[in-house]
């Protein structure tokens, strides 16, 4: 980590706890209405303002550095060395970056997004080197092509790849005969002209020893630091960082303080050296892996890996992912989704409000005595848990017909139906549920509209 970046972090982290609670939660609303309205139109490849107190560190490179003043203003991101968001007295931070990442098996980039807010300080690494021209070819072979460590049959194979599969070329040996090629962000190798699609008269001439750096495209990789349970008032959020990819491709593959992340959906993270990272996955699903480990977290639960500083001072994973468990609901239903590109919502972990369907195909009320605990159970179709007693609420999880759950509470809905309150923020239409035991007792309260 550079030690400018450092001597920022610090002071950012010990002086921004909070803004002026007469302002709280206006400025978040406000910092987050800026991207909404100010970055409706922003291109892929830009970093657009928000709020204020964002400030970009911009490359050697960079002659007439641009500045973000207004809301929608925007940078390119290849622009942008070290970016420090974050809350001071009366103002609050926020910017979205939008950009291209890859699969880890492939090499077809989708749109990406991240949203940073509050007390957030991101690093970049230095741009790849990539020569000017990379020639996207195909495997034309029926059988599929071996993927070689060098340019010769004899060498060993690295890979096969499949017909069809799209691959990019970044050079060509010298008198001919074989390409160098990325087949993945870091699978790279030498693969024969004759089994190839060959647009291939621009491509650079290479000695047989050639090698490459990984394809890494930028904000593919990054560090990062932020604020913890530093929130300025009950409505606001923690600072942190919001991740999204499309949910309904292949996971986007990234590498966050040095662990690897595979991402289908959104998830928000946090990170500080004394208390690691934390990965949390709101919609979707993810894959978390270090030299120790990986797990796979679904939506609704979080992972956590603990953090050390190299040689250089940078952040990097210091044990491999803890085991995946629920997070706490109700205290990221605040999160700023709304200001991502793509639809989404805080899902919950069904089973920490819902019991599962009995083993052998019975009812869970079947045994339920008049005068026991309330208690109901999902219809043959399944009962949609939403965030609030209203049809157009998010749905945040799904009871399959047998689960069942005890109500906390019940009330009236915005449509006038009478709806069941599992937990803060946790609801379940009546009609789409039987009941049993002794339900007069749960008592009747003002529906959260």
């Amino acid at each position: 980590m550079r030690p400018i970046a450092l001597l920022t972090l610090m002071a950012l982290f010990a002086a921004s706890a909070a803004a002026q609670e007469s302002t709280c939660p206006a400025l978040q609303e406000s910092a987050l209405m800026g991207i909404a309205q100010g970055c409706a139109e922003q291109e892929a490849g830009t970093l657009c303002l928000g709020g204020a107190t964002v400030t970009p560190v911009y490359r050697e490179r960079v002659e007439a550095a641009p500045s973000l003043k207004a809301p929608g203003d925007a940078i390119a991101i290849t622009d942008i060395d070290w970016l420090s968001v974050s809350s001071e007295d009366r103002t609050w931070g926020a910017a979205r970056s939008l950009f291209p990442a890859y699969p880890s098996d492939g090499l077809e980039a989708s749109d990406s997004a991240l949203l940073a807010f509050g007390n957030v300080a991101l690093f970049l690494p230095e741009l790849i080197n990539l020569p000017p021209t990379l020639a996207d070819i195909n495997v034309t072979a029926s059988q599929g092509a071996n993927l070689r460590a060098s340019p010769s049959t004899d060498a060993t194979v690295v890979a096969l790849l499949a017909v069809s599969r799209p691959l990019k070329a970044l050079g060509r040996l010298r008198g001919g005969g074989w390409l160098l090629i990325y087949a993945t962000p870091e699978l790279r190798g030498w693969i024969s002209e004759s089994v190839v699609s060959a647009p291939l008269a621009d491509l650079l001439a290479l000695s047989a020893d050639a090698d490459s750096e990984p394809l890494w495209l930028p904000w593919h990789r990054f560090d990062f630091l932020s604020g913890m349970h530093d929130a300025p008032c009950e409505d606001a959020p923690e600072s942190g960082i919001l991740l999204q990819t499309v949910k309904s491709i292949a996971p986007r593959y990234f590498v966050i303080n040095g662990a690897r992340i595979m991402l289908s959906g959104t998830v928000w993270l946090q990170a500080q050296a004394s208390r690691g990272m934390l990965i949390h996955v709101i919609d979707g699903r993810t894959q978390v892996a270090t030299a120790g480990g990986e797990v796979a977290v679904r939506s609704g639960n979080f992972t956590h890996i603990a953090l050390a500083r190299d040689e250089n001072g940078a952040l990097t994973p210091a044990a491999p992912p803890s085991e995946s468990e629920a997070y706490v609901y109700h205290e990221l239903i605040g999160l700023p989704v709304h200001a991502l590109p793509y639809e989404t919502r805080v899902g919950v972990d069904v089973y920490t409000v819902v019991d599962p369907a009995p083993a052998g195909g019975g009812s869970p009320l079947e045994a339920l005595a008049a005068d026991a605990p309330c208690r109901f159970s999902a219809v043959l179709s399944g009962a949609n848990i939403r965030s609030r007693p209203a049809p157009e609420a998010p749905i945040i999880a799904v009871m399959a017909y047998r689960e069942s759950a005890e109500p906390a509470a019940r009330g009236i809905g915005a449509d006038s139906l009478p709806w069941w309150k599992l937990a803060d923020r946790v609801w379940v239409r009546v009609d789409a549920t039987v009941s049993g035991g002794n339900c007069n007792e749960i008592p009747l309260i003002r529906a959260e509209n």
